[in-house]
């Protein structure tokens, strides 16, 4: 059996799981939690992508929810390090996934072993739910929504460098569809082109986001809207008939969807002042809502005591990226923070990705701390509970 957040990290990183194909590094994640005794099952989000849910019964709350993704952005180009290696150098473990956030995982489930080891008991029930998708569209986390997942509380282990977050801002993606008419390009005045159509819609979206960049938000700054990709035509003398835009829109609390779609459909009404011809639709994607934990809500005083008994400085923030908290808060109505090894801005989605090995057992610490409740927490703190 593993018994290390260490060696259970190993294990996860030497398995790729790009979002998509993440089957061999959830059965392995099952594999690891029937080895210490968890009731373990795996729930199909599509053909061959399973969630992982393992559960720790003692009849009793409060019940716990431990939950992070198994799959990974792509490789991507750039690297030194075998990106499936695991490799260690300078306290520092390296590969694909080992900060965002299989690290994370590792420590929660690390927690949960070594308690069983020792024999110890967790104060009420505990869940571990191992995700797919989330680097896409979150249909992991949507799945256990969509299927009942109730928990008194959550904790998402995100690379916080380990920081409390007790909220994030959303996500909205959009895509413009803009449609033209083809012609030869030795005629373009016959066609009507969609990619220079486009391109004035980007212009207004452009004069929006900078109207949004001067609404500043106390915690997470102002609120943006970028252009990220833009995609038509097929020939260099056809003109073209259809074009693309993807659009990321991140939400403050106090905004919505329909402000959003409004702001879209503004700057094509815009464009088209100038383009009577346009035709263009706004085709929602996927969606991630901002979520927020009071400081004095119960959950945030525990994880601020196992902290505090991990030996952990109690920081409190918020974050400016998205997360699948929103889904446990507003879908299950489950009170969710998130914390876990890992520094999403210096390490994730990066080549060379690494995890702090010292921050990796700390966390598993906390984790520790938190399942067995304030209390015992506080007897492990005072040396009053044998280790």
């Amino acid at each position: 059996m593993q018994r290390s957040a260490r060696a259970i990290l190993e294990r996860l990183v030497r398995i790729p799981s790009p979002t998509g194909e993440e089957r061999a590094a959830a059965e392995a994640c099952a594999s690891l939690c029937s080895e210490a005794g968890l009731e373990v099952v795996l729930e199909d989000v599509s053909p061959g992508r399973p969630n992982v849910v393992a559960r720790w019964k003692v009849g009793r709350h409060p019940h716990v929810l431990l939950t992070g993704h198994l799959d990974t952005v792509p490789v991507g180009e750039g690297w030194t390090v075998d990106p499936f290696g695991a490799e260690v150098g300078e306290g520092r473990l390296y590969g694909r996934g080992a900060c965002d956030m299989k690290g994370g995982l590792a420590a929660m489930l690390s927690a949960m072993v070594d308690m069983r080891r020792r024999g110890e008991e967790p104060a009420g029930d505990v869940t571990l739910a191992a995700v797919v998708g989330e680097e896409e569209d979150s249909a992991g986390t949507r799945a256990l929504v969509a299927r009942g997942i109730q928990a008194d509380s959550a904790v998402l282990a995100e690379p916080t460098a380990m920081q409390l977050v007790v909220s994030n801002r959303g996500l909205l993606n959009f895509r413009i569809v803009v449609k033209g008419a083809s012609a030869h390009a030795s005629s373009p005045a016959l066609g009507r082109n969609a990619v220079t159509a486009a391109a004035a819609i980007v212009l207004e979206l452009e004069s929006i986001g900078e109207q949004l960049a001067r609404q500043p938000h106390p915690e997470f700054g102002p609120p943006s809207l970028t252009v990220g990709t833009i995609h038509g035509g097929t020939r260099p003398y056809v003109v073209p008939d259809r074009c693309v835009i993807e659009v990321d829109r991140r939400i403050n609390r106090g905004e919505t969807a329909e402000q959003a779609v409004g702001e879209l459909e503004t700057a094509i009404a815009l464009t088209r002042k100038r383009l009577p011809w346009l035709e263009a639709d706004v085709v929602s994607g996927s969606d991630y809502l901002p979520f927020e934990i009071p400081q004095d809500h119960e959950l945030v005083r525990s994880m601020s005591a196992a902290m505090s008994a991990a030996g952990l400085p109690r920081q409190v923030s918020a974050w400016r990226a998205a997360s699948d908290a929103g889904f446990l808060v507003h879908g299950a109505g489950i009170p969710c923070v998130l914390f876990g090894p890992g520094d999403i801005e210096q390490a994730a989605h990066r080549p060379d990705e690494w995890i702090d090995l010292d921050d990796l057992d700390t966390a598993q610490r906390v984790f520790e701390h938190l399942l067995l409740g304030r209390q015992s927490a506080k007897e492990v703190a005072d040396g009053s509970v044998s280790r």
